[in-house]
């Protein structure tokens, strides 16, 4: 009897392994594993609820600091006037983004048929620390399938991530499911509409309506700042760059993303986005050298633009900020001119 109850066990044991597995390879197939906490194009490109248009032109990629800096509607802006002819910029980012998300957001949302011209990469020196402080969270909301055993191998290899936080993509579809019945893709109506119309990204500049909603939020988020700089400075050092070691899976797949991009003859730059003086502060000053010789270094090797933004003169212009490391609108369009000239002659 007992034999048989094993056996019994062992079967529906099983099957809910082979339910979710299954689940997940069509979680993955539709695209769902891009939901997360804002509608941003990622979500709607893997829902299909973005036309599709064949690939774009410029495609922007990084994180919260990215979305916020480098809006595709300031970009299409000063690119028609650059280039005498409408462009198309999608912008496709990730919360807790670090190097290694910003691959496979690139490697599933920007190769193959939807590869861009040109890929603007978002690089930051906390993205690509070894230890990054989102880096289990990351494999959680990202990974594939195919990424399972190498993350195995550095989980124990080097510790980090946890492994089960590699384990994911097996059980992603339950919550993902979940979590898609919960909250439907209409909650945050202008970010929906960013992204339906603008490209994604946080501002626009195409008519008046896009300007005074850009100005409503800016005043709107004017408490931004002091949040900020009472919640995430204190920790940052402690926090961000924990044990700073430029390696690992960020390290990895920051090289496969340019690896990649080369293969399929795409332009990329990468873009040291501006933080406020403040913020800068409390990067480790040999942390931040160790990334900036690494990436500079890198980009040149792997046939990559690289353009170093956090500078002085932005890190000192706090009218510019929405808070120590996210751009108001008016910095946003002025940075996005910045890059638009690197863009334009990509695209010539």
């Amino acid at each position: 009897m007992s034999e048989e109850v094993d056996r019994r066990l062992l079967s529906v044991a099983g099957a809910f392994a082979a339910l979710l597995l299954v689940c997940g390879l069509l979680v993955d197939q539709l695209h769902l594993k891009w939901l997360q906490e804002v509608e941003w194009p990622t979500d709607l490109y893997g829902a299909s609820l973005l036309p599709d248009e064949g690939p774009p032109d410029v495609g922007v990629v990084g994180s919260s600091r990215a979305h916020f800096a480098l809006p595709p509607s300031a970009l299409d802006l000063c690119l028609g006037e650059a280039l005498g002819r409408p462009t198309k910029t999608v912008a496709a980012h990730r919360m807790r983004a670090s190097a290694y998300t910003i691959d496979i957001t690139a490697r599933n949302l920007f190769s193959g048929a939807r590869a861009p011209r040109v890929l603007v990469v978002e690089a930051a020196p906390e993205s690509l620390n070894a230890h990054h402080f989102e880096l289990d969270a990351s494999v959680r909301d990202n990974a594939d399938l195919r990424d399972v055993p190498e993350c195995f191998a550095a989980a124990l290899g080097e510790g980090e991530p946890a492994a089960a936080s590699c384990l994911h993509p097996f059980v992603r579809a339950p919550t993902n499911l979940a979590f898609l019945l919960h909250r439907p893709l209409t909650e945050h109506a202008h970010l929906t509409w960013m992204a339906r119309y603008h490209g994604g990204g946080q501002y626009c500049y195409d008519d008046d309506a896009c300007l005074a909603r850009n100005r409503a939020y800016d005043l709107e988020s004017a408490a931004r700042w002091e949040e900020r700089v009472s919640t995430v400075l204190p920790s940052l050092a402690a926090e961000r760059f924990r044990a700073y070691t430029i390696g690992g899976l960020p390290a990895a797949h920051f090289e496969a993303l340019l690896a990649r991009a080369r293969e399929e003859d795409q332009r990329v730059i990468v873009v040291n986005l501006p933080v406020h003086a403040l913020y800068q502060a409390r990067i480790p000053a040999a942390a931040y050298a160790a990334y900036d010789a690494w990436v500079h270094a890198r980009t040149a090797e792997l046939g990559a633009v690289y353009m170093d933004l956090n500078t002085p003169e932005w890190q000192a212009d706090r009218e510019r900020f929405l808070d120590p490391d996210h751009l108001d609108s008016d910095g946003a369009l002025a940075l996005s001119r910045e890059v638009c000239a690197e863009v334009a002659r990509a695209l010539h």
